[in-house]
């Protein structure tokens, strides 16, 4: 006889698995799960003669097996590309991803409210009031960006290595005249891209800095000015700082078409929609999204483990 899956479980009762287990291994009461939710869960459970396994992560040392993932929204492509492979990476080591949406004046508040194991910050603006991670019991991992507080832990990918690539992908090209286009704000991956672009470019090829910045990335009038700037000054490939500065270039016919004028483009984020656009308009990176959930989880993992070894 086959084993009747959580998944199974889930499916029947319309909920998502995470619900589902959150009700069958005792833990609705921590994120107040609706009582006919609950009820519903368990009727099914019972119905296909379900019985969970011990709910019993073996790494992290809390109580909860829940991992906090947070974000401003999850319908952005810069934080659902990260959901997906997150989940699955926890869910080897037995634990539940719990998406959690919040502001930069409430993540604080919303940290605590739960019994997380642990806590992934998908969002810069989310470290407002959060300085010191020891302010929290659990541990507090930054994911896809370097927080401005030094004290947070954070995994992202290296701005440095990103810009050598896109480098060497438009040197592949012959686009030989790399501009590039930043927002005007002056965070830590920014100095990274600068200081690549400066020393691995135009320090080592002898070339000219071309550099020019916008206020805002979905400024259409800012967006056109700031590419005619950089082509003026000879830019024939142009890099653009965020991945929200090129989906808002690509939605300008001006912008979009110069590459009918021998003008490339290049993003640090795949970008949807890309595929369908001429070749030689836009080159895109992204980073290992598999690995780097893994990593996440593996880190936390360390972490907890170091916590759980101090003397108290």
């Amino acid at each position: 006889m086959n084993r009747t899956t959580l998944a199974k479980v889930a499916g029947k009762a319309g909920v998502s698995k995470t619900t589902a287990s959150l009700v069958l291994n005792g833990k609705a009461d921590k994120v107040n799960i609706a009582s006919n939710t609950r009820q519903r869960v368990m009727e099914v459970a019972k119905s296909l003669n379900y019985h969970p396994g011990k709910f019993s992560p073996g790494k992290l040392n809390g109580q909860s097996g829940i991992i906090g993932l947070f974000a401003s929204s999850f319908i952005k492509p810069e934080t659902s590309k990260w959901l997906q492979h997150l989940i699955m990476a926890a869910e080897k080591e037995g634990y539940i991803i719990l998406p959690q949406t919040a502001t930069k004046d409430n993540t604080g508040s919303k940290i605590n409210a739960i019994p997380f194991d642990a806590v992934i910050l998908a969002e810069k603006e989310l470290t407002f009031e959060i300085k010191d991670p020891n302010d929290f019991e659990p541990p507090v991992l930054c994911l896809d960006f370097i927080p401005s507080s030094p004290e947070l832990r954070y995994i992202a990918p290296s701005k440095e290595k990103q810009t050598n690539e896109i480098i060497t992908q438009f040197y592949h090209h012959n686009k030989k005249a790399i501009g590039l286009l930043c927002i005007n704000e002056n965070s830590e991956e920014q100095k990274q891209l600068k200081k690549t672009y400066l020393e691995n470019y135009c320090d080592r090829f002898d070339i000219p800095p071309n550099i020019t910045s916008i206020t805002a990335s979905n400024d259409t009038v800012e967006l056109i000015k700031a590419c005619d700037q950089l082509i003026e000054n000879g830019a024939n490939g142009i890099i653009f700082e965020t991945p929200q500065m090129v989906v808002k270039a690509m939605s300008i016919p001006k912008i979009r078409n110069l590459a009918q004028r021998g003008i490339m483009l290049a993003a640090f984020e795949r970008i949807e929609g890309a595929d369908f656009l001429p070749e030689g308009t836009l080159i895109t990176l992204a980073p290992n999204y598999e690995s780097m959930s893994e990593e996440v989880i593996d880190t936390l993992t360390r972490i907890n483990n170091e916590i759980k070894l101090k003397p108290r």
